[in-house]
């Protein structure tokens, strides 16, 4: 067992972390450095597919298969409708915010950062802590989830904002139902986003092939996934550091906040990763996907179904505060818990 700040140590002395610094470094000495986008979305299709693949390789060699996932599937659900739930509602009567503000942070909190999911996987590799493989593969339920919540609620404030004006406004006037608002529209976004589509897509590949036959692709993905990690991370510190400029315009209370709901959601998804029988290292991953806030299928929905959200707050605040925070203290404080609920 590692207390916390072997963690937090092992955490900011690995690579793919002080690559993130790096980044941030370049973007405070106004240094030229620049990921092409074309690269950045390759490296983004590397990791997602080599996460896909090792929990389709997973599942393959549990006894109950695909079935003996659904339990988890249900409660990541239920997890991403709760933080989306809960941050709406929060947001809206303490902090006072609007309503298409609220519902696409909502969608941000409760949504799930694949930065956070892959530091969490470079963490426990780091520390030779085991996991359950097919834990990130539930990454789409979790994420599909709180965006589709998040939104209706979002959509549900604007109806009673218009109405309250105007009692003669109908319901159709502010939740169309068009194809771009129906649920399974919202889905089929969400699931069709470049990263998410391989993930899953890649999860099948390694459920259909099966550990034998992926024997000799398992070593390119093993062998290339904590590198490919460093150039993400570079890339994330860049973003994160030119983010943080956004965040003046912001309330002051949403940076507080954004904290807060981090460190609630992961203790919670401990909590329950515990009781359902996960180990540490898998009670770390579905912590760190509870308590990521997404800046990559978030913004796509939200900017069709939310438009006078205003990107710089939700997307800010997911990569220059959120992400730094759950790097730093948040996985560490979560790997610590998980590990003193298992003795």
């Amino acid at each position: 067992m590692y207390n916390i700040w072997d963690i937090v140590l092992t955490n900011f002395s690995s690579a793919p972390v002080l690559f993130f610094f790096l980044g941030v470094l370049a973007v405070i000495s106004k240094s030229d450095l620049h990921i092409p986008n074309h690269v950045g979305q390759g490296v983004v299709i590397f990791l997602m597919a080599s996460i896909g693949i090792r929990a389709g390789k997973e599942i393959a060699e549990m006894p109950g298969g695909i079935l003996a996932v659904l339990p988890y599937a249900m409660v990541a659900a239920l997890f991403g409708i709760s933080i989306a739930a809960a941050s709406y509602f929060l947001l809206t009567i303490l902090l006072r915010l609007d309503s298409s503000n609220a519902g696409a942070l909502a969608a941000s909190f409760g949504a799930v950062s694949s930065a956070t999911l892959m530091v969490a996987i470079s963490l426990l590799d780091s520390l030779g802590v085991a996991y359950e493989g097919f834990v990130p593969a539930l990454y789409p339920f979790m994420d599909s989830a709180s965006i589709i919540m998040a939104i209706f609620l979002g959509k549900w404030g604007l109806y009673r904002q218009k109405y309250s004006q105007d009692p003669g406004t109908s319901e159709a006037k502010i939740l169309p139902v068009n194809n771009k608002n129906k649920i399974g529209t919202l889905i089929l976004e969400t699931v069709t986003n470049s990263g998410v589509y391989v993930l899953l897509g890649s999860l099948v590949i390694g459920l259909i092939a099966g550990p034998e036959r992926l024997e000799r692709e398992m070593k390119f993905f093993y062998w290339m996934f904590r590198g490919v990690l460093c150039l993400f991370l570079l890339e994330m510190g860049i973003l994160a550091a030119s983010r943080l400029k956004e965040l003046k315009s912001v309330s002051p209370l949403v940076l507080p906040f954004s904290i807060f709901i981090a460190l609630c959601s992961g203790t919670l998804a401990v909590f329950a990763a515990t009781l359902l029988g996960l180990s540490p290292g898998g009670a770390l991953i579905f912590a760190a996907m509870a308590a990521g806030a997404s800046y990559v299928t978030v913004p796509a929905a939200v900017r069709v179904s939310l438009p006078e959200a205003n990107p710089s707050l939700y997307i800010g605040t997911a990569i220059g505060i959120t992400f730094p925070f759950n790097m730093a203290v948040g996985l560490p404080v979560f790997l610590t818990l998980a590990q003193h609920l298992a003795k």
